[in-house]
């Protein structure tokens, strides 16, 4: 069996860098050379551990910290910790079990290469280890029988470990609400009325300044996002009781983007505009006061731009707002993922009980809090509201930036409101009320099953076929958006109906009426035990 799984390793490389990153108490030992636990009876495990670069000098390296010291000390095993870069966690662990030397549990979030350590039986199923080793986790999937859906593969086993985040607002479509009311215009219900809008933020100065230099909307990833959710636009949708690549949405969205590029509703440079992340593209721009909408998020990474346009402009105010509707109907944009998969337990690990107990503690609530706020008498106490008040902030930021690492294991859903984002921001300043407000716009419009989100699941639910389709899925849905893409930005000379032709036969060259019935095959014998959008309702979280 070993001989066979590094022959798999030799065959899993070619495979595997195809995949993109699935598109989230305290050692008394200050230092970032902790010594090693004196218990020299517990078993040695390695973990992975995402090196997103933001651990601080004075705290270590994020394969030796205090908390490694910690977690080695007070939980079951020694732990031995393997750095993970953040963007290149595929490639990286290609090379770590094509070398033999993978980890003992692997973390990880992208979905495509969890389905394909399973083709390639590089991953244990879990079932037995939970059943005779343990019981924090155990609990866990009692009370939440959707994390055994999400963790099951086509065997009927379970291959990981997860966690319950609930289900929040992920992206979300932002307007200036004072542009709309200085120019006497209506939150957008339909799309003619959302292209009404946008030109009379093109053309009549809503920004005061006599110039006709406004970026109406921004075209950065989350707005191209919101767009094609507008449209439904999402590949694989369900329709009546069937699961169909739906090619009329794709190509409604592509020529409601052409008529934005085309009469300058949008940024025409949007394709060579550099910046880093989702809002890194625009938000000097926003800052700035020069766009009038634009798709976002309400998470943390995301109130500092709010913070400086208000400090740029008192007066600005932002308003949520749902999606327009199309002939499609009425959607929202892509939620966050409730239940996500986020451990496998490596084939060739020596101690997978130790691995199992390992899960245990740090699926535990005790432990999980402690990792995100530090000691609590320490570093935070239980406030007015039953959460953690930081009793020195500035001096505890540094110990906790990058503890999110270790965390992957622990459920938010565990801590209630206390887990929640919000509940870290202060009602009494008035600058993060707002944001509070426009957090609960969010919650109340995207949270509405009358308006859901279109996706069939998330995509880190989303099945991988067999190593043939998959590839050939991924080179047609490649091309195809290239396809669009030129079709949106290429004025009369290459027309969405060109483009419509050219990506149903690029589809068609590519395996493309196998992978419908594959796809139509697994919805038909998985509907009733997959982890779909329309179980996600359950997980709400109340704001």
């Amino acid at each position: 069996m070993k001989a066979n799984r590094k022959n798999l390793r030799k065959v899993a490389i070619a495979g595997f860098c195809m995949l993109a990153v699935g598109l989230a108490g305290c050692s008394k030992q200050n230092g970032s050379d902790p010594k090693p636990s004196a218990d020299k009876a517990k078993p040695q495990i390695t973990i992975s551990a995402y090196d997103a670069g933001n651990t601080p000098p004075e705290e270590g390296t994020i394969e030796k910290n205090r908390w490694v010291t910690w977690m080695s000390e007070n939980g079951p095993a020694q732990l031995k910790v393997m750095a993970i870069p953040r963007t290149e966690s595929v490639q990286k662990f290609n090379t770590l079990f094509a070398s033999g030397s993978a980890p003992d549990l692997i973390q990880e979030f992208s979905a495509p290469f969890r389905n394909q350590l399973y083709d390639q039986k590089l991953i244990l199923p879990v079932d037995d280890l939970i059943e005779k080793h343990s019981t924090t986790y155990k609990e866990l999937l009692k009370q939440y029988p959707a994390l055994k859906k999400a963790a099951t593969m086509p065997d009927g086993k379970m291959y990981g470990f997860g966690r319950i985040n609930g289900l929040r607002p992920h992206n979300v479509l932002m307007v200036r609400a004072d542009w709309l009311k200085k120019l006497n215009l209506p939150v957008p219900q339909t799309q003619e009325e959302f292209i009404r809008v946008l030109k009379a933020f093109r053309d009549n100065d809503p920004d005061g300044n006599g110039k006709k230099d406004t970026i109406t909307m921004d075209m950065g990833a989350r707005s191209i996002q919101v767009i094609d959710s507008m449209f439904g636009n999402v590949g694989w949708t369900i329709s009546g009781d069937k699961m169909v690549w739906d090619w009329e949405r794709a190509k409604a969205a592509a020529a409601f983007k052409k008529q934005l590029y085309d009469e300058g509703l949008i940024d025409k440079d949007y394709l060579t505009k550099k910046g880093s992340g989702y809002m890194g593209l625009y938000a000097q721009e926003i800052i700035a006061g020069k766009i009038g909408m634009w798709g976002t998020s309400v998470h943390q990474s995301d109130i500092d731009t709010f913070k400086a346009l208000k400090k740029a402009d008192p007066n600005a105010e932002l308003q949520v707002i749902p999606l327009p509707a199309t002939v499609f109907g009425q959607f929202s944009p892509i939620l966050s993922n409730p239940v996500q998969v986020t451990g496998m337990i490596n084939a060739d690990s020596k101690h997978p009980e130790a691995v199992m107990k390992y899960v245990d503690f740090m699926a535990a609530k005790d432990t999980g809090q402690t990792l995100k706020y530090g000691i609590k008498g320490e570093d935070w106490k239980e406030g007015a509201n039953g959460c953690q008040q930081f009793i020195d902030k500035t001096k505890t930021d540094p110990k906790i930036k990058y503890t999110a690492a270790y965390t992957m294991l622990f459920s938010p859903i565990a801590e209630g409101s206390c887990g929640q984002f919000q509940a870290s921001l202060n009602p009494n300043d008035p600058v993060e009320k707002q944001y509070l407000d426009l957090m609960k716009q969010a919650y109340d419009i995207y949270l509405d099953e009358k308006r859901p989100m279109p996706d069939f699941t998330h995509p880190e639910h989303v099945p991988a076929m067999p190593g043939e389709l998959q590839t050939s899925f991924n080179n047609a849905t490649k091309t195809i958006s290239d396809i669009w893409t030129k079709a949106v930005i290429s004025g009369a000379s290459y027309t969405v109906d060109q483009g419509f032709q050219d990506a149903k036969s690029t589809w068609d060259k590519n395996n493309g009426k196998n992978i419908e019935e594959w796809y139509a095959k697994w919805y038909q014998d998985n509907k009733t035990k997959a982890f779909l959008t329309k179980d996600f309702y359950e997980f709400k979280l109340k704001f």
